[in-house]
């Protein structure tokens, strides 16, 4: 039977995919990682009624609005992830629970298949969600009023918690010129000081979904190490790599970039389990770093993982993505949909392709209002609840981030608002 059915008719029975220790890397060295035709498994243009299971995405929607903000997608997550949770929660044992060999060998399998990334065993461990996480970091590597450097327009949780944890979160916006974005890295020599103890990389780049190529990371690499300046990589959308183009984890792409960074990762995002934010995972290559940050996760015992979160990853990481290529090739349809829309309608907004997530950076300087004026017209006139671009930091006003992860019936009526 080939894989593809097999998988099949395990989501059909609702078999689990966990495997025994050791196991993973020899049962699943044939997966691949190019894109497959749709499954008649699953439909990503199903409509998922979301009302009773405590949304926050749509708990902020007034009536009538369309849900199209948080990074939460509209889709049921992978159902080998579902059916081995599923099988777990039928045994009726849910105890205290050490990390089984399986988990670190699950992300050593992904990284290699998706990535090209060799880790080592010792690289990996737990942790418990990425911001949470980057949060222990900054605890760990800075102490009060040292400074932590963001390249905004970016997620703006790297610099409202580095100010809630008595650091300094300073700005080196990135460069926007002919609808792409670049490092200032004379901008980030400039900034550097004795105090400026982290930086923080968005890799894939969130709001915007940038991939960034290897000499841009290695020669960020380059300077922080020069500086002694640790760099944080938050990862969490690299699987939803899009168009072809690959991610390059920042670690791998030079000795440099192993001795100064750290990545921080989790599949909640590629998977659709945010729910569970409990899980994540750390690579981290120099040993002394390894060291102190996994002492300050158990200090705090922040090391720990539910049992449900530590099964579906294992399982998410732990099968041919038959699903994920599925749900990209959707994705990419949605913002295909979403840049012809701004091409054949003169509404002053030009979409900016996003390489990876499922999130529309939309340049809304074209329409002549104020950021307050261009939301109010999202959200009140057309009924889009969307995140305001003003958030992400500088670079971020003129802008507003609409989220494609939902059916194409859904990204279709939410243009026609607009131009209603």
């Amino acid at each position: 039977m080939k894989r593809r059915s097999f998988l099949k008719g395990m989501a059909a029975a609702g078999a689990t995919t966990l495997l025994p220790a050791g196991a993973v890397g020899g049962l699943l060295s044939a997966c691949k990682n190019e894109a497959q035709p749709a499954s008649p498994a699953w439909s990503f243009d199903e409509i998922i009624d979301r009302s009773g299971t405590w949304s926050i995405k749509y708990n902020r929607a007034k009536e009538g609005q369309l849900a199209m903000w948080i990074a939460d997608m509209d889709f049921k997550t992978d159902p080998v992830v579902s059916a081995a949770m599923r099988e777990r929660i039928d045994r009726d044992v849910i105890g205290y629970t050490y990390m089984p060999d399986d988990f670190a060998a699950a992300i050593q399998h992904w990284q290699r298949m998706q990535h090209n990334y060799e880790v080592p065993t010792e690289w990996i461990h737990f942790c418990p969600g990425v911001i949470t996480s980057i949060n222990q970091a900054y605890l760990t590597f800075s102490e009060p009023g040292d400074k932590i450097i963001v390249q905004t327009p970016v997620y703006n949780p790297f610099f409202d918690y580095a100010r809630k944890l008595g650091r300094i979160p300073v700005e080196n916006p990135l460069i926007f010129e002919d609808g792409h974005y670049r490092m200032d890295f004379d901008g980030l020599e400039r900034l550097i000081d004795k105090r400026t103890k982290i930086l923080v990389l968005c890799n894939p780049q969130n709001p915007a979904g940038i991939l960034w190529p290897r000499e841009t990371l290695a020669r960020l690499a380059e300077i922080c190490d020069r500086h002694g300046v640790l760099v944080i990589s938050d990862e969490i959308h690299s699987d939803l790599n899009l168009f072809g183009k690959p991610h390059l984890p920042f670690c791998s792409v030079s000795d440099t970039a192993a001795r100064v960074g750290i990545i921080f990762s989790s599949p909640s995002k590629s998977f659709n389990f945010a729910g569970l934010a409990s899980i994540a995972y750390c690579i981290i290559p120099d040993e002394e770093k390894r060291t102190r940050y996994m002492d300050g996760l158990e200090n705090a015992k922040l090391a720990e993982a539910s049992v449900l979160s530590a099964i579906a990853l294992i399982a998410a990481y732990s099968h041919e993505p038959v699903w994920l290529n599925d749900l990209k090739k959707y994705l990419e349809g949605n913002i295909l949909r979403v840049e012809e829309f701004f091409r054949e309608h003169e509404l002053g907004i030009r979409a900016i392709r996003p390489e990876a997530s499922f999130l529309c950076w939309l340049d809304c300087r074209g329409m002549g209002l104020s950021q307050k004026e261009v939301v109010d017209w999202f959200q009140e006139d057309a009924g889009v609840l969307i995140n305001n671009g003003a958030m992400y930091g500088t670079g971020g006003e003129g802008f507003i981030r609409l989220n494609v992860g939902c059916p194409r019936s859904l990204v279709d009526e939410a243009l026609s608002r607009l131009v209603r």
